[in-house]
């Protein structure tokens, strides 16, 4: 079922509101990174992007509740030795995620990004090119009936090689105290949150939820495409980082940080040493949010889900 739903492909063109910038060195010293912050609401849903993250997500608020929170990186990145380590969204220690091109289109009209834009809307799309360092992304995120549709496509413009690649990133509030993962097979995985600091990889999940008793509100992410030569694993497991059989195709791997700031849910691709020039690395998720009472909450989240597919 990972490709049940309707894919939006939304493809970078020089054209409605699109800015083109002069390509730079990814470095420190050259930040073009202003702080502007724009918001999107949809629905019950109130979303802030952030420049200075590479115009990636930086809260999500649900029914005035902080269910995504402000204290850490959305988006995607990767670590790449070779030039000191992540790039990408936030993260700058390897260099910065150069821009290349970005548009937002507000109900099918272009719309400013300057900081203190708020557009309430049916459906707003923002798409974007940008380096990190010698993978091109292009992303696009979909704004619309209070959910966000996030297509990631990273592409190799060079050998190169990664220790890490996270194609999503959600910072979850760390007031969720339980989550609920539905594996591919059919199966469920379940857990709370002790904030451990702990991470623990799973493959196989096709969607994965947690919730905050206090607020009533939960947060669902659910994967609708992953990468050509990954198809999703019959059981969960915990990956190991060395050893076993060589690698062939991607692996995704999903996982909660368990962190007192966040409870961090990333989606990993596991890809090798070194990504080949020319490879595709096309994936797609839905997140949204649900009010549930405490006791039936997983009931909603698996109601949830299913509907996210079902459209």
């Amino acid at each position: 079922m990972r490709n049940a739903a309707a894919v939006r492909s939304v493809t970078l063109v020089g054209c409605l509101c699109v800015m083109t910038l002069a390509p730079r060195t990814a470095s420190r010293a050259d930040d073009p990174r202003g702080d502007a912050v724009v918001t999107i609401k949809t629905g019950a849903m109130t979303v802030d992007l952030s420049e200075r993250a590479a115009w990636t997500i930086q809260r999500i608020v649900y029914k005035g509740t902080e269910v995504g929170t402000k204290t850490g990186a959305y988006g995607a990145v990767v670590s790449i030795p070779a030039i000191g380590g992540w790039v990408g969204t936030g993260h700058t220690e390897g260099g910065i995620e150069q821009i290349q091109e970005i548009a937002l289109v507000v109900d099918g009209e272009p719309a400013e990004l300057t900081d203190g834009a708020s557009y309430s809307c049916e459906r707003a799309i923002l798409t974007k090119r940008s380096m990190l360092d010698k993978i091109q992304l292009e992303a696009t995120l979909t704004f619309e009936n209070q959910r966000i549709t996030e297509h990631h496509v990273l592409t190799a413009t060079e050998d190169v090689v990664v220790s890490r690649v996270y194609a999503f990133m959600h910072c979850v509030s760390n007031a969720t105290r339980q989550w609920i993962a539905h594996l591919y097979d059919g199966r469920e995985k379940s857990g709370e949150f002790a904030d451990s600091k702990d991470l623990n990889w799973h493959t196989g999940w096709e969607w994965t939820a947690s919730y905050d008793p206090i607020s009533g509100k939960g947060f669902l992410l659910r994967l609708l495409k992953l990468p050509e030569g990954s198809p999703p694993a019959e059981e969960d497991e915990q990956p190991t980082e060395e050893g076993g059989e060589p690698r062939t195709g991607v692996e995704v791997h999903t996982g909660y940080w368990d962190h007192e700031r966040y409870h961090k849910l990333y989606v990993q691709l596991v890809t090798g040493d070194t990504i080949k020039e020319g490879t595709v690395l096309d994936c797609e998720c839905v997140v949204t949010c649900f009010d549930a009472v405490s006791g039936a909450w997983k009931e909603r989240a698996r109601q949830v889900a299913t509907e996210l597919v079902a459209e």
